[in-house]
């Protein structure tokens, strides 16, 4: 894409540098934490040891459990992403008087009943 100046725009020349959200670059990585740094607070919304769940990720597919993803908790909220492509799994953010939720990236979650 080129501006009025006939200039390219930053990142035309690479695809990749597109999305760069919280993807961050080969130079310098966001630092992520494993799912365990989720538990806490998604046990205060469900009550729930969701560790140990198994997910499908609507990306690339891959089932795993909730434990390997990555989470990004260096935000206002959480980001979990998947740790076979890194798409977003699931978003969590907490205010005095609600949790806002997006699990839109998850095909399923597998919760096994404590017996």
């Amino acid at each position: 894409m080129t501006g009025n100046n006939g200039s390219a725009s930053p990142g035309a020349e690479d695809p990749r540098l597109e999305d760069q959200d919280i993807a961050g670059t080969a130079g310098n990585p966001i630092p992520h934490l494993d799912g365990n740094a989720a538990a806490g607070l998604l046990w205060e919304l469900f009550r729930i040891d969701i560790i140990a769940a198994i997910g499908r990720c609507k990306n690339c597919g891959a089932v795993r459990v909730f434990g390997e993803a990555a989470v990004y908790a260096d935000a206002p909220g959480i980001v979990v992403r998947c740790s076979s492509c890194g798409g977003v799994l699931l978003r969590l953010v907490e205010t005095p008087t609600k949790f806002w939720l997006d699990v839109s990236g998850l095909s399923y979650l597998q919760i096994d009943r404590e017996t």
